[in-house]
């Protein structure tokens, strides 16, 4: 009965950790005159894949990116029915862009020179994407330590200026560098073009690109390549990669100790 329960438990860990994990931060890029959710900002990105049937090229991947394209905050006070200013609040008005997707990855699984160190990569995805503007008022002295605070003294808002949920596809390039010493761990370099049909801009036919602070080297072609696919935001990259594979042989190396104990 005990060896029947290892068993399963094993298979189980095998197909829970036999994937792979990169997480990113980057720098997300507007590549045309759109009329909201248009500033460069910060970017999260967290991908998840496996191999399909054991492929030595091919994977499914799911997505998550999270981007910042602004956050302004400032102390402001209501005014009382007497007229007299009242107590000072801070307000954070701010645009937010969740991407979550599913898609194809295409990489070779021992390495473009077969020692398993550098793995470029594509791959394409679809999803949905849930951009909102948001206007926070909070009550400044908030910050308190959260088992100091009077929740009957604070205060909070939150204020939905805008919202749309957009359909969402993206194509990436990019690289897994793993170290000789840790094969299984590494670096994630890479970039990511983000179209959304139906975005709104100020003028839908300009296929404007503001290049001003761009060099005429690698971000210049980066940037072009960006134009004819008609990308609307561009991501510069760069994280960590790691095979959840190496916690499933540890699990697997404690089973094997407990059995024989």
């Amino acid at each position: 009965m005990i060896s029947r329960q290892i068993i399963i438990i094993s298979i189980f860990l095998s197909l829970l950790f036999n994937q792979y994990m990169e997480i990113d931060v980057g720098y997300n890029k507007t590549l045309g005159q759109l009329d909201k959710y248009s500033d460069n900002g910060f970017s999260l990105r967290a991908t998840y894949s496996n191999n399909i049937q054991n492929s030595d090229f091919v994977r499914w991947q799911g997505s998550f990116q999270y981007i910042s394209f602004y956050s302004d905050s400032y102390t402001d006070s209501f005014t009382m029915q007497s007229g007299n200013d009242g107590p000072e609040i801070e307000v954070t008005n701010s645009e937010s862009g969740y991407i979550l997707q599913g898609g194809i990855r295409f990489t070779p699984e021992s390495g473009l020179f077969n020692n398993g160190l550098f793995k470029p990569y594509i791959a394409g995805s679809l999803g949905l994407g849930y951009f909102n503007e948001v206007t926070e008022y909070e009550d400044p002295d908030n910050f308190d330590w959260w088992w100091e605070s009077d929740d009957d003294d604070e205060w909070g808002l939150d204020d939905i200026e805008h919202q749309q949920l957009n359909f969402v596809y993206t194509l990436e390039f990019g690289a897994n560098l793993n170290f000789k010493k840790f094969i299984d761990r590494g670096l994630d370099i890479g970039v990511r073009y983000t179209m959304i049909p139906g975005m709104e801009s100020f003028n839908e036919s300009s296929n404007y690109i503001d290049d001003t602070d761009a060099d005429q080297g690698l971000e210049a072609s980066l940037i072009e390549i960006g134009e004819n696919i008609n990308a609307n935001y561009v991501v510069y990259y760069i994280g960590a990669s790691f095979s959840l594979g190496s916690f499933a042989k540890q699990q697997d190396s404690g089973i094997d100790a407990f059995r024989r104990f």
